[in-house]
Order: C-alpha cells, then sequence, then structure tokens
C-alpha cells in the first residue's frame, strides 16, 4: 500500500511539475540563457538518428544525415543549413520541428542540439528564402546566425 500511495504521488509531482517547467524553459525572448543547461546529454537522443562523422565544416555545420534527409536528397531537394542561436535541448528542437514541419516546401528536418544546427532538404523546386527561414526560427523562439545553401550545407568545397 505504501509503494501505491509513493507511485501515484510520483506520477501526480511529475504531472503537474512537468508542464510549468515547459513553459517556463520557453517564457525566455533570449534564449542565450540556455546555454548553461549545455550539459545535457544530446549526442545519446540523436546518435540512433543522425550521423554525426565528419559534421563541421570550418566555416561551420553542415547537413545532419538522417534517413529522412537523406530520401529527401536523392528525391532532388535543395539541402540547407541554418546555424541557430540558442537552441539546447529537446524542447528547443521539438519547438523549431513543428513551425519547419507545417511548411509544403520542407521535405525533412532535422535540429542538431549538438552543432545547434537545423538541416532541412527542401522539397524538390521548391524554394524558402533565408529571411523565411529567419522569420520561421522567431516564430518558434529562436534566432538565425547564418543560412548555408547547396554544397556549402554539404560541406563540399566552394
Amino acid at each position: 500500500m505504501n509503494l501505491l500511495i509513493k507511485n501515484i504521488a510520483m506520477i501526480t509531482a511529475v504531472c503537474f511539475c512537468l508542464p510549468a517547467t515547459a513553459q517556463e524553459h520557453h517564457a525566455h525572448d533570449d534564449h542565450a540563457t540556455h546555454d548553461m543547461h549545455d550539459q545535457h546529454d544530446h549526442e545519446e537522443a540523436n546518435s540512433s538518428h543522425a550521423s554525426h562523422s565528419g559534421h563541421t565544416a570550418s566555416d561551420g555545420p553542415i547537413l545532419t544525415r538522417t534517413k529522412d534527409i537523406e530520401s529527401a536528397l536523392a528525391d532532388g531537394g535543395e539541402p540547407i543549413v541554418a546555424d541557430v542561436l540558442g537552441v539546447v535541448c529537446d524542447f528547443c528542437a521539438l519547438a523549431m520541428n513543428k513551425i519547419f514541419s507545417k511548411r509544403e516546401e520542407v521535405a525533412a528536418i532535422f535540429v542538431d542540439l549538438d552543432t545547434k544546427a537545423l538541416s532541412l532538404v527542401l522539397a524538390p523546386g521548391a524554394s524558402m528564402s533565408d529571411q523565411t527561414i529567419a522569420d520561421l526560427a522567431v516564430q518558434a523562439g529562436y534566432r538565425i546566425a547564418e543560412v548555408r545553401r547547396g554544397d556549402a550545407a554539404l560541406g563540399n568545397a566552394s
């Protein structure tokens, strides 16, 4: 009986505290303060979904390779990598995914918490301006520092 009461108390505490924590997390205007949370181990969460080998070029992160991204590239989509300021946790990635996934131009998306980069592949023939990418990031609560396309996004020499 004591174990049942302890379990109910723990579940109740988690249910009431978790939503408040999530809301507080995104209540900040300046996500740079989240850099303190950089100690989270995001590698484990991302390792089953993405390839990180050779993942950073000298001028910034390159496209993160996932099954969806590889498939979209094979279909002829345009690769884009955007450096995101302040994206450090799963809530951050979820916010970015939610905003960008709604766009029909986006064939595949992955938010890499290790490199703090948004990897996009646009549908063949679709386009999205750097300004639109920046505006969508602001809707999710973040800012874009730089956008790379094509060979630059893939890490190929220009």
